[in-house]
């Protein structure tokens, strides 16, 4: 998948707004995931996965997508572990 599959992912899960998260944001966000995953042996939590979008989106939460969120953190877990295209 590529960074826009992966950002539009991150977007519908935390709220993020259009215009994020950059390429940028998302090579820090696959970085800290990643980080967490070689180094703990483990997926992140989904406290863990909000302050690490948080940490560079500042956007978090302040946009509403109308309808049911199926996006699943072992999803985003794939997509960001996938290098991006």
């Amino acid at each position: 998948m590529s960074n826009r599959d992966f950002a539009h992912r991150l977007q519908m899960k935390f709220g993020l707004s259009y215009t994020e998260p950059t390429d940028f944001q998302i090579s820090q966000i696959r970085a800290d995931v990643l980080r967490i995953v070689n180094q703990q042996g483990r997926q992140p939590t989904l406290t863990e996965w909000t302050r690490i979008v948080g940490s560079y989106c500042r956007s978090i939460g302040t946009h509403a997508r109308m309808g049911v969120d199926n996006t699943d953190l072992n999803l985003l877990l794939q997509l960001a572990i996938q290098s991006g295209k």
